[in-house]
């Protein structure tokens, strides 16, 4: 006997793919709705939490974002009628223009994270490694340097170098349509 799929476990990993995917765009317009990080971690925490308990009303057929931001909108509506802070909430106008704007923007980041995987994996192993270490909360600049036998000066100026390679190589290959290779 064969087993189709169970929908509702297909359609709860789309959805988890999708939050997992979005989760700082949208943690980037609660900020937009509060103007305080406490506040937008607070409101995020809870519109995250209201997210998971309606995941089957989620339809992968449609954009993420839109339906997120709703459930967002509404939250920091509540959070700040809570904290007697209404007037600092946006008109429904301002937000709905912010929801398209961050929507249209969506796309471009999502061209431009790509077109930053490519570049990043063209880069040469030792600056690669450099870079990845300068991420790593627990490298000082003062570490990659004894890593790579560099004064932190050094590092600073080959970061900014490979920052800078990396920046024109993302607007050629989306000048190129993402096939700059």
């Amino acid at each position: 006997m064969i087993s189709t799929p169970d929908p509702s476990a297909t359609n709860q990993s789309s959805f988890a793919e999708a939050y997992i995917a979005n989760q700082e765009r949208l943690k980037g317009y609660v900020y937009s709705l509060v103007f305080n990080w406490n506040d937008a971690e607070e409101v995020f925490q809870r519109t995250s939490l209201g997210l998971w308990k309606k995941w089957e009303q989620f339809d992968p057929e449609r954009e993420f974002l839109p339906w997120a931001f709703g459930m967002a909108r509404i939250e920091a509506k509540r959070f700040l009628a809570e904290k007697g802070k209404q007037e600092l909430m946006l008109s429904d106008a301002a937000m709905e223009a912010l929801d398209t704007a961050l929507v249209d923007r969506a796309d471009g980041w999502n061209e431009r994270l790509a077109a930053l995987e490519q570049c990043v994996k063209k880069l040469p192993t030792q600056q690669r490694s450099m870079l990845w270490a300068s991420y790593k909360k627990a490298s000082s600049v003062e570490q990659i340097g004894q890593m790579f036998g560099l004064s932190a000066n050094a590092v600073y100026k080959r970061l900014r170098r490979i920052r800078e390679q990396l920046h024109q190589c993302i607007d050629l290959r989306i000048a190129m349509g993402g096939d700059g290779k």
